[in-house]
Protein backbone atom coordinates (compact mmCIF):
# COMPACT_ATOMS: atom_id res chain seq x y z
CA UNK A 1 0.00 0.00 0.00
CA UNK A 2 2.46 2.79 1.22
CA UNK A 3 4.25 1.82 -2.30
CA UNK A 4 1.79 2.28 -4.14
CA UNK A 5 0.75 5.36 -2.77
CA UNK A 6 4.18 6.73 -2.98
CA UNK A 7 4.17 5.88 -6.65
CA UNK A 8 0.92 8.08 -7.28
CA UNK A 9 3.19 10.82 -5.65
CA UNK A 10 5.55 10.64 -8.68
CA UNK A 11 4.79 12.40 -12.01
CA UNK A 12 3.16 10.03 -13.90
CA UNK A 13 2.82 9.17 -18.11
CA UNK A 14 -0.04 11.70 -19.63
CA UNK A 15 -1.67 8.36 -20.88
CA UNK A 16 -2.50 7.62 -16.92
CA UNK A 17 -4.01 11.37 -16.49
CA UNK A 18 -5.88 10.43 -13.07
CA UNK A 19 -6.52 12.63 -10.38
CA UNK A 20 -5.60 11.63 -7.18
CA UNK A 21 -9.31 11.52 -5.84
CA UNK A 22 -8.92 8.43 -8.53
CA UNK A 23 -6.29 6.65 -7.36
CA UNK A 24 -7.94 7.10 -3.46
CA UNK A 25 -11.30 5.86 -4.77
CA UNK A 26 -10.43 2.90 -7.47
CA UNK A 27 -7.28 0.96 -6.49
CA UNK A 28 -7.49 -1.90 -8.48
CA UNK A 29 -9.56 -5.21 -7.13
CA UNK A 30 -5.82 -7.26 -6.65
CA UNK A 31 -4.73 -4.61 -4.78
CA UNK A 32 -7.47 -4.15 -2.62
CA UNK A 33 -7.88 -7.29 -1.73
CA UNK A 34 -3.82 -7.84 -0.82
CA UNK A 35 -4.24 -5.03 1.47
CA UNK A 36 -7.29 -5.12 3.46
CA UNK A 37 -8.69 -1.76 1.37
CA UNK A 38 -12.12 -0.62 1.55
CA UNK A 39 -13.32 2.34 -0.31
CA UNK A 40 -14.96 2.85 3.16
CA UNK A 41 -11.71 3.75 4.80
CA UNK A 42 -9.34 4.72 1.76
CA UNK A 43 -6.83 5.29 4.78
CA UNK A 44 -6.73 2.68 6.50
CA UNK A 45 -4.42 0.48 5.08
CA UNK A 46 -1.95 3.38 4.87
CA UNK A 47 -2.17 4.05 8.67
CA UNK A 48 -1.57 0.64 9.16
CA UNK A 49 1.52 0.22 7.40
CA UNK A 50 2.75 3.52 8.95
CA UNK A 51 2.30 2.53 12.30
CA UNK A 52 3.93 -0.92 12.09
CA UNK A 53 6.75 0.86 10.64
CA UNK A 54 6.87 0.12 7.03
CA UNK A 55 6.99 3.59 5.98
CA UNK A 56 10.29 4.19 6.81
CA UNK A 57 12.05 3.23 4.18
CA UNK A 58 11.31 6.12 1.28
CA UNK A 59 12.12 5.09 -2.23
CA UNK A 60 15.05 8.11 -3.78
CA UNK A 61 12.13 9.33 -6.95
CA UNK A 62 9.53 9.88 -3.45
CA UNK A 63 12.24 11.74 -1.56
CA UNK A 64 13.47 13.59 -4.73
CA UNK A 65 9.66 14.61 -4.81
CA UNK A 66 9.44 15.82 -1.25
CA UNK A 67 12.80 17.79 -1.47
CA UNK A 68 10.74 19.83 -4.38
CA UNK A 69 7.54 19.81 -2.41
CA UNK A 70 10.07 21.52 0.79
CA UNK A 71 11.31 23.99 -1.20
CA UNK A 72 8.00 25.15 -2.90
CA UNK A 73 6.67 25.65 0.38
CA UNK A 74 9.46 27.10 1.87
CA UNK A 75 9.00 30.67 2.95
CA UNK A 76 11.72 33.59 2.51
CA UNK A 77 11.76 36.19 4.85
CA UNK A 78 13.19 39.03 1.90
CA UNK A 79 9.90 37.81 -0.41
CA UNK A 80 6.73 39.27 0.62
CA UNK A 81 3.50 37.03 -0.34
CA UNK A 82 0.77 39.41 -2.05
CA UNK A 83 -2.67 38.99 -0.46
CA UNK A 84 -5.29 36.94 -2.52
CA UNK A 85 -7.38 38.13 -4.72
CA UNK A 86 -11.06 38.57 -3.57
CA UNK A 87 -13.33 36.65 -5.51
CA UNK A 88 -16.52 37.97 -3.31
CA UNK A 89 -17.36 40.24 -0.86
CA UNK A 90 -19.87 40.41 1.88
CA UNK A 91 -20.39 43.87 2.59
CA UNK A 92 -17.06 45.99 2.84
CA UNK A 93 -15.32 42.59 4.15
CA UNK A 94 -13.18 40.42 1.97
CA UNK A 95 -15.09 37.03 2.96
CA UNK A 96 -14.40 34.83 0.33
CA UNK A 97 -10.61 34.73 -1.27
CA UNK A 98 -9.29 32.98 -4.52
CA UNK A 99 -6.86 30.00 -2.87
CA UNK A 100 -9.55 29.49 0.01
CA UNK A 101 -12.65 28.00 1.11
CA UNK A 102 -15.56 28.49 2.58
CA UNK A 103 -19.28 27.47 4.25
CA UNK A 104 -22.30 27.77 4.79
CA UNK A 105 -24.18 26.04 7.76
CA UNK A 106 -27.24 26.49 9.03
CA UNK A 107 -30.41 23.84 10.29
CA UNK A 108 -32.49 22.12 7.26
CA UNK A 109 -35.10 24.40 5.74
CA UNK A 110 -33.00 27.64 7.09
CA UNK A 111 -32.47 28.89 3.33
CA UNK A 112 -29.15 28.10 2.87
CA UNK A 113 -29.50 27.20 -1.05
CA UNK A 114 -31.57 30.57 -1.64
CA UNK A 115 -28.55 32.67 0.22
CA UNK A 116 -26.18 30.66 -2.05
CA UNK A 117 -28.09 31.40 -4.93
CA UNK A 118 -27.70 34.95 -3.92
CA UNK A 119 -23.93 34.65 -3.80
CA UNK A 120 -23.65 32.69 -6.77
CA UNK A 121 -25.67 35.30 -8.50
CA UNK A 122 -23.30 38.26 -7.26
CA UNK A 123 -20.15 36.40 -8.37
CA UNK A 124 -21.62 36.17 -11.64
CA UNK A 125 -22.36 39.59 -12.74
CA UNK A 126 -19.74 41.13 -10.12
CA UNK A 127 -22.46 42.87 -8.82
CA UNK A 128 -24.30 42.99 -5.11
CA UNK A 129 -27.00 40.51 -4.43
CA UNK A 130 -28.37 40.66 -0.99
CA UNK A 131 -24.61 42.00 1.05
CA UNK A 132 -23.34 39.86 -1.09
CA UNK A 133 -20.37 41.92 -4.05
CA UNK A 134 -18.96 39.91 -7.11
CA UNK A 135 -15.15 40.30 -7.86
CA UNK A 136 -14.66 38.06 -10.30
CA UNK A 137 -11.73 38.68 -12.91
CA UNK A 138 -12.59 38.50 -16.12
CA UNK A 139 -9.37 36.15 -16.73
CA UNK A 140 -11.11 33.44 -14.26
CA UNK A 141 -14.99 33.99 -13.67
CA UNK A 142 -16.27 30.73 -14.58
CA UNK A 143 -18.08 29.17 -11.86
CA UNK A 144 -18.86 25.10 -10.85
CA UNK A 145 -22.22 24.08 -9.46
CA UNK A 146 -22.43 20.94 -7.74
CA UNK A 147 -26.08 19.90 -6.16
CA UNK A 148 -25.25 16.30 -4.13
CA UNK A 149 -28.65 16.46 -2.41
CA UNK A 150 -31.54 17.42 -4.40
CA UNK A 151 -33.37 15.70 -7.89
CA UNK A 152 -32.46 17.01 -11.38
CA UNK A 153 -36.24 18.66 -10.80
CA UNK A 154 -35.57 20.77 -8.02
CA UNK A 155 -32.04 21.10 -8.53
CA UNK A 156 -32.81 22.83 -12.11
CA UNK A 157 -35.10 25.25 -10.06
CA UNK A 158 -31.86 26.19 -8.36
CA UNK A 159 -30.46 27.16 -11.75
CA UNK A 160 -33.14 29.14 -12.72
CA UNK A 161 -33.32 30.93 -9.60
CA UNK A 162 -29.88 31.94 -10.24
CA UNK A 163 -30.49 32.58 -13.91
CA UNK A 164 -33.48 34.94 -12.61
CA UNK A 165 -30.96 36.54 -10.34
CA UNK A 166 -28.46 37.45 -12.66
CA UNK A 167 -30.61 39.15 -14.94
CA UNK A 168 -28.55 37.08 -17.74
CA UNK A 169 -29.46 35.17 -21.17
CA UNK A 170 -29.74 31.74 -20.86
CA UNK A 171 -26.93 31.68 -23.58
CA UNK A 172 -24.72 34.01 -21.30
CA UNK A 173 -25.12 31.38 -18.25
CA UNK A 174 -24.96 28.16 -19.80
CA UNK A 175 -21.09 30.13 -21.17
CA UNK A 176 -20.51 31.16 -17.24
CA UNK A 177 -22.37 28.84 -14.76
CA UNK A 178 -22.23 24.45 -15.18
CA UNK A 179 -24.55 23.37 -12.97
CA UNK A 180 -24.42 19.31 -12.35
CA UNK A 181 -27.22 17.63 -9.89
CA UNK A 182 -25.09 14.41 -8.44
CA UNK A 183 -27.60 13.10 -6.13
CA UNK A 184 -27.45 9.97 -7.86
CA UNK A 185 -23.80 8.65 -8.38
CA UNK A 186 -22.10 7.28 -5.51
CA UNK A 187 -19.34 8.74 -3.27
CA UNK A 188 -16.61 7.77 -5.20
CA UNK A 189 -18.43 8.97 -8.12
CA UNK A 190 -19.18 12.62 -7.11
CA UNK A 191 -15.59 13.03 -5.86
CA UNK A 192 -14.39 12.15 -9.07
CA UNK A 193 -16.11 13.90 -10.74
CA UNK A 194 -16.30 16.78 -9.02
CA UNK A 195 -12.18 17.08 -9.21
CA UNK A 196 -12.40 16.20 -12.49
CA UNK A 197 -14.81 19.50 -13.74
CA UNK A 198 -11.99 21.39 -11.93
CA UNK A 199 -9.31 20.07 -13.48
CA UNK A 200 -10.39 20.22 -17.07
CA UNK A 201 -12.83 23.38 -16.81
CA UNK A 202 -10.87 26.55 -18.06
CA UNK A 203 -11.03 30.11 -16.15
CA UNK A 204 -12.58 28.55 -13.05
CA UNK A 205 -12.73 30.95 -10.24
CA UNK A 206 -15.60 29.70 -7.92
CA UNK A 207 -16.86 26.31 -7.00
CA UNK A 208 -20.50 25.53 -5.04
CA UNK A 209 -20.68 22.19 -3.12
CA UNK A 210 -24.09 22.01 -2.14
CA UNK A 211 -23.49 20.28 0.35
CA UNK A 212 -20.57 18.99 1.65
CA UNK A 213 -21.57 15.97 3.90
CA UNK A 214 -22.54 13.33 0.64
CA UNK A 215 -19.02 13.79 0.01
CA UNK A 216 -18.86 11.11 2.35
CA UNK A 217 -20.02 7.72 3.77
CA UNK A 218 -19.33 8.16 7.51
CA UNK A 219 -20.14 11.72 8.84
CA UNK A 220 -18.47 10.90 11.98
CA UNK A 221 -15.28 9.54 10.15
CA UNK A 222 -12.39 11.51 10.69
CA UNK A 223 -10.23 9.62 8.53
CA UNK A 224 -12.84 10.58 5.92
CA UNK A 225 -13.29 14.07 6.79
CA UNK A 226 -9.75 14.71 6.79
CA UNK A 227 -9.41 13.34 3.19
CA UNK A 228 -12.16 15.56 2.23
CA UNK A 229 -10.75 18.82 4.05
CA UNK A 230 -7.64 17.80 1.94
CA UNK A 231 -9.37 18.03 -1.28
CA UNK A 232 -10.76 21.14 -0.51
CA UNK A 233 -7.38 22.40 0.55
CA UNK A 234 -5.80 20.93 -2.84
CA UNK A 235 -8.03 22.09 -5.13
CA UNK A 236 -8.44 25.86 -3.95
CA UNK A 237 -4.32 26.28 -3.94
CA UNK A 238 -3.45 24.31 -6.50
CA UNK A 239 -5.91 25.96 -8.95
CA UNK A 240 -6.08 28.93 -7.05
CA UNK A 241 -9.94 29.48 -7.17
CA UNK A 242 -12.81 29.58 -4.43
CA UNK A 243 -14.71 26.65 -2.98
CA UNK A 244 -17.86 27.41 -0.59
CA UNK A 245 -19.70 24.47 1.07
CA UNK A 246 -22.49 23.68 2.49
CA UNK A 247 -23.39 21.48 5.68
CA UNK A 248 -26.28 21.48 7.87
CA UNK A 249 -26.18 22.27 12.07
CA UNK A 250 -27.13 19.78 14.54
CA UNK A 251 -30.85 18.90 15.63
CA UNK A 252 -29.54 19.76 18.87
CA UNK A 253 -26.91 22.82 19.11
CA UNK A 254 -25.32 25.59 16.42
CA UNK A 255 -22.67 23.11 15.32
CA UNK A 256 -21.63 21.84 12.13
CA UNK A 257 -22.96 18.59 11.79
CA UNK A 258 -20.46 15.60 12.41
CA UNK A 259 -16.63 15.40 12.11
CA UNK A 260 -16.20 16.66 9.07
CA UNK A 261 -18.28 19.57 10.19
CA UNK A 262 -15.19 20.19 13.19
CA UNK A 263 -12.63 20.19 10.43
CA UNK A 264 -14.83 22.65 7.71
CA UNK A 265 -14.94 25.20 11.23
CA UNK A 266 -11.62 24.57 11.47
CA UNK A 267 -10.41 25.19 8.37
CA UNK A 268 -12.43 27.44 6.72
CA UNK A 269 -11.55 31.10 5.78
CA UNK A 270 -15.45 31.92 6.38
CA UNK A 271 -18.20 30.59 8.13
CA UNK A 272 -21.34 31.60 7.65
CA UNK A 273 -24.57 30.95 9.98
CA UNK A 274 -27.75 30.76 8.04
CA UNK A 275 -31.06 30.74 10.32
CA UNK A 276 -34.69 31.70 10.57
CA UNK A 277 -35.32 34.44 12.14
CA UNK A 278 -36.51 33.56 16.15
CA UNK A 279 -39.21 35.67 15.99
CA UNK A 280 -40.61 35.13 11.94
CA UNK A 281 -39.99 32.53 10.04
CA UNK A 282 -40.78 34.49 7.17
CA UNK A 283 -37.13 36.20 7.62
CA UNK A 284 -33.80 34.45 7.41
CA UNK A 285 -30.72 35.98 8.64
CA UNK A 286 -27.34 35.56 7.81
CA UNK A 287 -24.13 36.03 10.32
CA UNK A 288 -20.60 35.33 10.51
CA UNK A 289 -19.66 32.66 12.74
CA UNK A 290 -15.59 33.14 11.95
CA UNK A 291 -13.84 35.40 9.32
CA UNK A 292 -10.22 35.47 8.95
CA UNK A 293 -10.51 38.97 7.93
CA UNK A 294 -12.42 41.99 9.03
CA UNK A 295 -16.35 40.51 9.84
CA UNK A 296 -19.34 42.61 8.47
CA UNK A 297 -22.77 43.38 10.38
CA UNK A 298 -25.03 40.49 10.30
CA UNK A 299 -28.02 41.00 7.57
CA UNK A 300 -31.76 39.33 6.42
CA UNK A 301 -33.75 38.14 3.83
CA UNK A 302 -37.10 37.14 2.84
CA UNK A 303 -38.41 35.80 -0.17
CA UNK A 304 -40.31 38.24 -2.20
CA UNK A 305 -43.28 37.31 -4.22
CA UNK A 306 -41.12 36.34 -7.45
CA UNK A 307 -39.87 33.16 -5.20
CA UNK A 308 -36.25 35.37 -5.24
CA UNK A 309 -34.45 35.79 -2.18
CA UNK A 310 -34.76 40.02 -1.41
CA UNK A 311 -32.73 41.48 1.28
CA UNK A 312 -34.51 43.40 4.00
CA UNK A 313 -32.95 46.45 4.59
CA UNK A 314 -32.29 48.29 7.92
CA UNK A 315 -32.88 44.88 9.44
CA UNK A 316 -32.91 44.41 13.50
CA UNK A 317 -33.41 41.53 15.11
CA UNK A 318 -35.73 41.45 17.68
CA UNK A 319 -33.67 40.56 21.36
CA UNK A 320 -35.06 37.51 23.39
CA UNK A 321 -35.96 37.87 26.79
CA UNK A 322 -32.86 36.37 28.89
CA UNK A 323 -35.26 33.69 30.32
CA UNK A 324 -35.65 32.06 27.37
CA UNK A 325 -31.89 32.16 26.17
CA UNK A 326 -31.06 28.50 24.82
CA UNK A 327 -28.66 26.49 27.39
CA UNK A 328 -25.68 26.17 24.71
CA UNK A 329 -22.45 23.68 26.11
CA UNK A 330 -20.68 24.74 23.24
CA UNK A 331 -20.71 28.61 23.79
CA UNK A 332 -21.53 28.11 27.49
CA UNK A 333 -18.40 25.79 28.47
CA UNK A 334 -14.80 26.17 27.73
CA UNK A 335 -13.10 23.28 25.87
CA UNK A 336 -11.00 23.21 29.36
CA UNK A 337 -13.94 22.51 31.38
CA UNK A 338 -15.16 19.84 29.31
CA UNK A 339 -11.71 18.26 29.46
CA UNK A 340 -11.33 18.29 32.92
CA UNK A 341 -14.94 17.33 34.04
CA UNK A 342 -14.79 13.77 31.28
CA UNK A 343 -11.09 13.20 32.89
CA UNK A 344 -13.24 12.98 35.86
CA UNK A 345 -16.32 11.39 35.03
CA UNK A 346 -13.88 8.91 33.30
CA UNK A 347 -10.78 8.03 35.11
CA UNK A 348 -8.98 5.64 33.56
CA UNK A 349 -9.33 4.77 29.24
CA UNK A 350 -11.08 1.36 30.02
CA UNK A 351 -13.74 2.96 32.11
CA UNK A 352 -17.28 2.44 30.59
CA UNK A 353 -20.34 4.14 31.56
CA UNK A 354 -23.70 3.50 31.46
CA UNK A 355 -26.20 6.18 31.04
CA UNK A 356 -27.45 6.62 34.00
CA UNK A 357 -23.96 6.18 35.14
CA UNK A 358 -23.07 9.09 32.95
CA UNK A 359 -25.69 11.19 33.83
CA UNK A 360 -24.45 10.80 37.76
CA UNK A 361 -20.63 11.13 36.64
CA UNK A 362 -21.39 13.93 34.30
CA UNK A 363 -23.32 16.01 36.98
CA UNK A 364 -20.76 15.68 39.89
CA UNK A 365 -17.84 16.47 37.41
CA UNK A 366 -19.16 19.90 36.20
CA UNK A 367 -20.27 20.55 39.65
CA UNK A 368 -16.98 20.55 40.58
CA UNK A 369 -16.09 22.97 38.13
CA UNK A 370 -19.26 25.04 39.49
CA UNK A 371 -21.79 24.17 36.74
CA UNK A 372 -24.61 22.77 37.96
CA UNK A 373 -26.97 20.80 35.79
CA UNK A 374 -30.41 19.95 35.45
CA UNK A 375 -31.34 17.09 33.78
CA UNK A 376 -32.42 18.92 30.97
CA UNK A 377 -28.74 19.89 30.74
CA UNK A 378 -27.33 16.97 31.01
CA UNK A 379 -29.29 15.86 27.85
CA UNK A 380 -27.92 18.41 26.09
CA UNK A 381 -24.88 17.96 27.28
CA UNK A 382 -24.67 14.15 26.79
CA UNK A 383 -26.21 15.02 23.33
CA UNK A 384 -23.31 17.47 22.28
CA UNK A 385 -20.56 15.47 23.93
CA UNK A 386 -22.14 12.34 21.13
CA UNK A 387 -22.02 14.80 18.27
CA UNK A 388 -18.53 16.66 19.05
CA UNK A 389 -17.61 12.76 18.99
CA UNK A 390 -16.16 13.53 22.72
CA UNK A 391 -17.81 10.14 24.03
CA UNK A 392 -19.57 7.45 21.92
CA UNK A 393 -21.64 4.83 22.65
CA UNK A 394 -20.22 1.31 22.19
CA UNK A 395 -21.22 -0.98 19.91
CA UNK A 396 -23.99 1.84 19.02
CA UNK A 397 -26.94 0.68 17.28
CA UNK A 398 -27.19 -3.38 19.04
CA UNK A 399 -28.97 -2.04 22.28
CA UNK A 400 -30.21 1.29 23.62
CA UNK A 401 -27.99 0.59 26.90
CA UNK A 402 -24.76 0.02 25.58
CA UNK A 403 -22.14 1.69 27.69
CA UNK A 404 -20.38 5.09 26.80
CA UNK A 405 -16.48 5.70 26.41
CA UNK A 406 -14.87 8.62 26.77
CA UNK A 407 -12.40 9.69 23.08
CA UNK A 408 -9.47 11.63 24.88
CA UNK A 409 -8.57 12.05 21.15
CA UNK A 410 -11.08 14.68 20.24
CA UNK A 411 -11.20 17.97 18.09
CA UNK A 412 -12.84 20.98 19.33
Amino acid sequence: MLKWLLSCLVVKPAEENRSMAQEFMYLPNNSASKQGYSLSDPLGGFIAEVESGAGLQVPDAAAVRYERLCTEAQLDIDKEVPPPPVAIYIGDSPACTFGNFSASIGKPKGKKTFNVSAMTAAAMTNSTILNYRGNMPSNQNGILYFDTEQSKYHAFRVFKRIARLTRKSNQEINERIKYFALRKYSVEDRIGMIDHKIRKTPAVGLVIIDGIRDLMLDINSPREATLIVNYLMKWTEEYNLHIHTIIHQNKSDENARGHIGTEINNKSETVLRVEKDKNDDAISTVEAVFIRDISFPSFAFRINSEALPELIKDYVPTPESKGNEAWDPYHDISEDTHRSALDSSFPNPDTLLRHGELMDALRDAYADEDIELSDYKLKILITFLKNKRMIEQVDKGKKKGNPYRYLQDFYY
